[in-house]
């Protein structure tokens, strides 16, 4: 999947956008009408199926929880770009441990925006939830809203199974009888 530097801040309006209706009843689209979901369904459709087209049978859900749940990353790359460019500053790129064996633990400094997006996302939820049963929102606007949360949650879950992974298993090296000949 084709990232820019932007994608940071377009992932960060995608996130919010329920989040303001379920909490205080402003949507983010203001087109509930058939005309809108004539064009938006046909288009979220088409954008699937070219994703399974492209990928000639490799999978892409990977690619798509890591496109939206890498916000922060995109986000200080364009800072870092700008940053380099508009006052010369060296480009800030920390290399990563890929056995997932960081010695410190879980890297939590690196993982809390997701973190707080997966809270305030469930926060905005129940508040939403709660709204419908006092009858103070609308229920198609709370259904759509609600689908999308429950949508971003799943590919945000991408991060509950990056803070569990703790790399490729280790097993140990038995020397064998031509080995131990040696």
């Amino acid at each position: 999947m084709h990232q820019t530097h932007l994608s940071g801040f377009a992932a960060v309006v995608y996130l919010t956008a329920p989040v303001c209706y379920l909490v205080f009843g402003v949507m983010p689209v203001s087109a509930w009408s058939v005309d809108f979901f004539a064009r938006f369904i046909p288009y979220f459709v088409v954008n699937q199926i070219l994703f399974v087209v492209v990928a000639r049978g490799m999978r892409t859900w990977r690619g798509q929880q890591y496109s939206l749940a890498l916000f922060p990353v995109w986000i200080r790359a364009c800072w870092t770009a700008v940053a380099n460019v508009a006052f010369g500053r060296p480009l800030n790129f920390a290399v990563t441990r890929k056995d997932g064996r960081d010695p410190r633990g879980v890297p939590w400094r690196e993982i809390w925006p997701q973190l707080a997006a997966i809270a305030i996302l469930v926060v905005a939820l129940l508040i939403g939830i709660a709204r419908l049963a006092v009858g103070t929102a609308d229920g198609t606007g709370t259904l759509v809203n609600t689908a999308w949360v429950v949508y971003d949650l799943v590919v945000l879950s991408v991060i509950v199974q990056a803070i569990r992974y703790r790399g490729p298993a280790t097993h140990p090296v038995t020397p064998t009888a031509n080995e131990g000949a040696a």
